[in-house]
């Protein structure tokens, strides 16, 4: 590229052609770089993948197992299939006789729900209010996501913290009444969200919400949250 052997400041004639010989050996750096980055990183998914292979009993076979096993419980239990359902309903704009069997399927599998839904919390409240641990841990979903907000005290998470919360709650009362009432459901997919006020024996109120989630054919909740309804407690007090 430099044609020149002297030392010092090239002239300007010198300086134009040295420009002019690197801007035409830039794309061929610019080629080979790429080539080599392309082949490294080739040679690495290459071996990436086949370590994932060879280390893998059976990829497909985990795959179909997996599929099998959620077409097995969508088929047991209706309240899975409820997305499909409705999606299949919103696809079939020609065949009526389907399209009225599909809206059967739904209202049914969402009155199926929401049964479920009420029973569990039906179970939660008897459980607070007889101070039942064992039926409060039935009620609580065993998974490590579970939180639990108790009035005037900070988020409980996992299963160990939120039923030490209730033993503990058990342990300092003598057991008082808890009804909800204006309960409102909502059940979407595996999720339902329930709120309502619960009333005490003593006439307080407390805004609550409740969240279940379809595990294994069953609701469990994965929350409680429970906070002083201010106003209604003042209007009560006075």
């Amino acid at each position: 590229l430099l044609r020149s052997t002297r030392i010092g400041r090239p002239t300007a004639e010198e300086g134009h052609q040295l420009n002019m010989n690197l801007s035409a050996f830039v794309p061929h750096l610019q080629l080979l770089w790429t080539a080599s980055l392309f082949g490294c990183v080739s040679g690495w998914l290459s071996q990436t993948c086949h370590s994932q292979i060879r280390h893998s009993k059976s990829p497909a076979t985990d795959i179909r197992k997996d599929i099998f096993s959620l077409n097995m419980q969508q088929q047991d239990d209706p309240v899975l299939r409820l997305p499909i359902m409705e999606a299949e309903l919103a696809l079939s704009t020609e065949d009526a006789t389907k399209q009225q069997e599909l809206r059967e399927a739904i209202g049914d599998a969402k009155t199926a729900a929401e049964f479920g839904v009420r029973r569990v919390q039906h179970s939660f409240y008897e459980a607070f209010s007889s101070q039942d641990i064992t039926l409060m841990r039935q009620v609580w979903s065993t998974k490590d996501d579970i939180r639990c907000v108790h009035p005037g005290m900070e988020c409980l998470i996992g299963q160990q913290e939120v039923m030490q919360s209730w033993r503990d709650m058990f342990g300092v009362s003598d057991g008082f009444k808890i009804s909800p009432s204006r309960v409102q459901i909502d059940v979407t997919g595996t999720t339902a969200l329930c709120t309502c006020i619960e009333k005490t024996h003593t006439g307080g109120q407390l805004e609550c919400v409740n969240v279940y989630r379809r595990e294994d054919g069953d609701w469990k909740m994965i929350l409680h949250m429970a906070a002083p309804n201010v106003m209604a407690n003042r209007g009560a007090a006075a």
